[in-house]
């Protein structure tokens, strides 16, 4: 086979790879500490005797 056909794909997976785990570090960076104070005030109500749930009398 052609040496040239393999480089093409070569470079082509590879620049996949890294731009893919240069995405990901991106977002992650960026979105981790928003996704982080998301899920503890999930985890934390605001008001602790009044949680979202109606009770019906």
């Amino acid at each position: 086979m052609n040496p040239g056909l393999w480089l093409l794909f070569g470079n082509a997976i590879a620049t996949t790879i890294i731009s893919a785990g240069i995405v990901m570090w991106i977002l992650k960076k960026e979105y981790l500490p928003t996704i982080k104070k998301l899920e503890e005030e999930k985890d934390t109500p605001a008001n602790p005797i009044h949680d979202g749930i109606t009770k019906e009398v």
